[in-house]
């Protein structure tokens, strides 16, 4: 979408945006049905991982991107030196605690054996992931070790840990060969979790910390001024999208306009 294009009926205009995962789209679609008369058309480019959107979106493959928070935007913009702009705050994609096993956090935190946990195996998903477990009380990490911290920033184990390390989006894969699994949300739902049922330790998307987690609407630097990006970011954010999501995640998504 230019920047200088203004859109209309007889003059519409195609944004694609970059997504991984249909929760995504179930989000976006009401947006899309209810944009498409007034000229703006919505298209999505799903991707499978997440090291893949930004660069589409640098490349100009696509017109913006819905799938990461703060964290990892800033971490992958400066490590590839990408000319992005995150344009807002969306929603907080909750990271819980999963088991296939007959566990609870209590169980787990009273084993005597080694428990094999998976975790994602990028910078921020890691550290997020190693924040939550910290929280459910099974181990400390060293103060200083900022906000993606590492394994080897684990200063006390409560329980010995084993970590299985994969991609975000094949957490939820390995549950069956490892005790506990921290999935992403989207990838989570996915996987037809339930916060509600499934998870035994959620992430506090109210805490401070937890901002750090913020999904953000990204698009080329230059072109946040776009009217039709406008549009789009004002529609995500708005009361109806708002109670939609309130009203579908179980607590799974929680927006933060």
């Amino acid at each position: 979408a230019d920047a200088e294009t203004a859109y209309s009926p007889e003059n519409p205009v195609t944004v694609k945006i970059g997504l991984t995962g249909n929760v995504y789209e179930d989000i976006w679609n009401p947006i899309k049905e209810k944009l498409a008369p007034e000229g703006i058309n919505l298209e999505y480019e799903q991707f499978t991982s997440f090291n893949i959107p930004n660069n589409a979106l640098n490349s100009g493959e696509i017109d913006m991107n819905a799938f990461q928070h703060h964290a990892y935007f800033n971490n992958d913009t400066a490590s590839n030196g990408y000319d992005l702009t995150a344009i807002g705050d969306t929603y907080i994609v909750a990271m819980n605690i999963y088991t296939a096993k007959d566990l609870t956090i209590e169980s787990a935190l009273a084993s005597t054996e080694t428990l094999k946990i998976a975790v994602p195996n990028d910078v921020t998903n890691e550290g997020r992931a190693l924040k939550l477990l910290e929280s459910a009380g099974f181990f400390t990490i060293n103060a200083e070790a900022g906000a993606s911290p590492e394994i080897s920033d684990i200063t006390d184990y409560a329980v010995p840990v084993e970590f299985v390390e994969v991609d975000a989006n094949l957490v939820y894969s390995v549950i069956q060969d490892v005790d506990l699994a921290v999935i992403n949300g989207n990838y989570a739902m996915e996987a037809g979790f339930s916060v509600g049922t499934d998870a035994l330790a959620i992430e506090d998307a109210s805490s401070e910390a937890a901002q750090t987690y913020a999904n953000v609407l990204v698009v080329k630097e230059g072109n946040e001024n776009d009217p039709a990006i406008q549009a789009l970011y004002a529609a995500l954010t708005s009361d109806t999208i708002k109670d939609f999501i309130n009203n579908t995640y179980d607590g799974a998504v929680v927006p933060i306009f």
